[in-house]
């Protein structure tokens, strides 16, 4: 099996640990991936439907490591036990579900914990949500998978909460210097411009709060 999905081999290159615990799995690519390429000694696939379970089952029986797996129809987090693991990937989801995901489990609380993390959607509500409840960014990447960009984020819960200016709800800790870090800060900028632009005579001081939060993220871009 060969991992081709962009977002997947980069959720996989920031797993740091050999025990991954993948929330809505769908086919069971990234846990395979990294037991395929030895990275991860075991893993556990999770998803709430029964069909993507079965794929992901399926998938590790032709590519015989079904015993290095277990799989659970869950929830979130909910029905599966956490001895031993070491990262939890939540992908392919929006960022207010991502939230409510970890916001349901105090044992993520758990220093030992890294979560990767992969919005589709509202990355500054994920990132406002784990500043506000002492989760830790560490490390953020860009990746661009056809005519879109998303953004995958590291974090490990300190317990140490924290504001972000508006700035940084939406570009996190991605880097202006890499090509793709900066792409994705300048798409941020022109979807504030657009949605400041429809608001301007219903919500002119909301419109004016956007437009300087899209013109302080073009600077980021232009000084570095």
């Amino acid at each position: 099996m060969i991992l081709r999905d962009k977002r997947l081999l980069l959720c996989a290159e920031l797993v740091s640990g050999d025990f991954i615990c993948d929330i809505g799995t769908d086919h069971g690519y990234l846990p395979a991936h990294l037991i395929l390429t030895e990275k991860c000694r075991r893993a556990i696939a999770a998803d709430i439907n029964e069909m993507p379970l079965e794929a992901a089952k399926a998938v590790f029986a032709k590519e015989g490591i079904s015993e290095k797996a277990d799989f659970f129809l869950s929830d979130g987090l909910k029905n599966i036990p956490l001895d031993g693991v070491t990262d939890i990937v939540i992908a392919g989801m929006g960022g207010e579900l991502i939230s409510r995901i970890i916001e349901a489990d105090d044992r993520l609380k758990n220093v030992s914990f890294d979560l990767i993390l992969q919005p589709m959607t509202k990355a500054e509500e994920l990132r406002r949500f784990l500043s506000a409840k002492g989760y830790e960014i560490d490390c953020e990447k860009a990746v661009k998978e056809g005519r879109f960009i998303y953004s995958v984020i590291r974090c490990r819960y300190t317990g140490n909460t924290y504001k972000l200016s508006p700035c940084e709800e939406y570009c996190g800790r991605l880097d202006p210097n890499i090509p793709e870090d900066r792409e994705y800060i300048l798409r941020q900028a022109d979807r504030l411009s657009a949605a400041a632009e429809g608001m301007k005579k219903g919500c002119p001081e909301k419109a004016q709060c956007l437009t300087d939060t899209a013109a302080e993220l073009r600077r980021i871009c232009e000084s570095e």
